[in-house]
């Protein structure tokens, strides 16, 4: 008898616990993931290519097989206000030395990159050159390094940094530009727009 209403108890004592856990679990399982195809978002106003600099650039972390080396400018990494697009420049330099620069955007809830402008070195001068590609998804995008470049600071969990500050916080984490890793470019380097 004590065992019946003992288990009675048990099982009644289980239900709050129970219901707390499914109500939980409901909103979550209705958030939109990065595989959501119902994620409609509005880019905002985009800011012209920034001036940036090899003084605090850091290096994006590649596969070991990769073919080039790439690097962010921590001071010109941006959070959009209400489309929440961390915005950046890039350097991609391959391994015999020729590089380019890319002022990028990642939108993170997506999953999607962008590239507005690329630097153009072998101008007469050098300067920004518009392309502005459409949003494509990271995961079928043929660099990597886009990827790797929204992964190492700009998007956690399909999730933007909360501000600009934050997102510097993030990528200032990685290893710092070294002019022998990256070659010709030991001194540092500032280019403005």
């Amino acid at each position: 008898m004590k065992s019946r209403s003992g288990t009675r108890c048990g099982r009644w004592a289980l239900a709050p616990a129970v219901l707390a856990a499914l109500m939980l679990a409901v909103p979550v399982a209705a958030q939109p993931g990065a595989e959501d195809p119902e994620i409609v978002w509005r880019e905002g106003e985009v800011a012209p290519p920034p001036a940036w600099s090899t003084a605090r650039m850091v290096r994006i972390d590649m596969p070991i097989y990769s073919e080039v080396m790439v690097g962010v400018d921590v001071d010109s990494v941006t959070v959009g206000g209400k489309d929440g697009v961390v915005r950046y420049v890039a350097v991609v330099q391959g391994r015999g030395g020729a590089g380019s620069a890319y002022y990028q955007g990642v939108h993170c809830k997506s999953f999607q990159g962008r590239t507005y402008a690329r630097y153009r070195f072998d101008r007469d001068p050098p300067g920004w050159e518009n392309v502005d590609e459409a949003w494509q998804d990271l995961k079928d995008m043929k660099s990597r390094y886009a990827r790797a470049i929204a992964q190492a600071g700009a998007c956690e969990n399909f999730v933007p940094a909360a501000s600009t500050v934050q997102a510097r916080r993030a990528y200032a984490r990685n290893p710092k530009w070294s002019g022998a890793v990256f070659e010709g470019s030991a001194a540092p380097q500032t280019v403005r727009p």
